[in-house]
């Protein structure tokens, strides 16, 4: 039996050829009588995302004229950790509202234990209690599943965040499991009789490698805590609007958001030393996404949300990302 190992961590495939589909926002005039910004954009994100044996979802919107262009932009795509997102802003909404406050104080039960960086790697002892802002932290910092669990059961479930979700109109996201569910799942694990989904990764082997591919299959075309592209990107915008979070609590998750710890080498990864970025990563078997804002040298913004899944290599998956982030940087930077 396998224990605290290196695979139970979420930082959370097809291969029919893409189609790529650009969808615009109105543009005010001054741009709508010439070639925009994310229209020339567009056919260098399509031949970013042609990966062997896989898919990619990019989407792009500019915060300054609301202008975006999308490949495979509503296609729905696993989220892993992005849904991390969903949780802290669910949270914060009740903080909003009074119901909640950053100050909570919440503690672990055992049974929920998840193994990934954070709690389950620092604090292995019995007896955790911690506030709900520091829960956030390392949820959006370094992606602590324990972390999100505690905050989703604080909450009411799964299925309060996804009322949240809905109550906002947030089309094409969609939360269904706790993150010990989702990673479960992802491996093709059955649930042990008497144990929750986080005790019985902490008791369970790794199945084989070569079940592998047809497990990722199932798992990628399962519709339950996906995303689109379009639909994450939408979200962020409005965030950055001050839509769907008070003015404090929204400067709170942008600011956790530019403290990310995962995925140097996804959105922040090929764009210039220094450039604020904030976003929020996921990885799973297969899946490597990441979803942000970043500022350019002017001040100006975008954001900015990558999806992929069925390519093999982690590293090739992170290099698509940062490509397509460099692009629209150098796009929306001569303009």
């Amino acid at each position: 039996m396998m224990r605290r190992a290196g695979w139970l961590a979420l930082a959370i495939a097809s291969a029919a050829p893409l189609h790529a589909q650009a969808l615009h926002a109105p543009v005010p005039a001054s741009l709508s009588a010439r070639q925009t910004p994310l229209s020339t954009l567009q056919p260098k994100l399509e031949a970013l995302a042609v990966p062997a044996g896989g898919r990619v979802g990019i989407a792009v919107i500019d915060l300054q004229t609301g202008e975006r262009v999308a490949v495979n932009g509503n296609e729905r795509f696993p989220m892993a950790s992005v849904v991390k997102l969903a949780v802290a802003a669910a949270y914060l909404s009740e903080v909003d509202a009074g119901r909640r406050t950053l100050d909570r104080r919440i503690s672990l039960d055992e049974k929920w234990r998840v193994g990934s960086d954070g709690i389950a790697k620092l604090m292995p002892h019995p007896g955790v209690t911690l506030s709900a802002a520091n829960l956030i932290e390392l949820m959006m910092r370094v992606s602590d599943n324990t972390a999100t669990d505690m905050l989703v059961a604080d909450l009411g479930g799964t299925v309060a965040v996804q009322r949240w979700v809905d109550r906002n109109k947030l089309a094409g996201v969609r939360m269904d499991r706790t993150i010990a569910q989702l990673i479960l799942d992802n491996l093709g694990l059955p649930m042990l009789h008497g144990k929750t989904a986080a005790q019985t990764l902490w008791a369970s082997d790794k199945p084989a490698d070569e079940l592998r591919p047809s497990i990722s299959a199932r798992f990628d075309i399962d519709p339950r805590d996906t995303a689109t592209p379009l639909g994450i990107a939408n979200f962020l915008q409005r965030v950055d609007r001050g839509e769907l979070l008070g003015k404090e609590t929204r400067g709170f998750l942008i600011d956790v958001m530019s403290r990310c710890e995962t995925g140097a080498d996804r959105i922040p990864g090929q764009l210039p030393i220094g450039t604020r970025v904030e976003h929020k990563t996921g990885t799973l078997g297969g899946i490597s996404n990441d979803v942000g804002i970043v500022t350019l040298s002017d001040g100006r913004r975008f954001v900015i949300a990558v999806f992929t899944r069925g390519i093999a290599e982690g590293p090739a998956r992170a290099r698509i990302i940062a490509d397509a982030s460099r692009a629209a940087y150098d796009q929306l930077s001569v303009h």
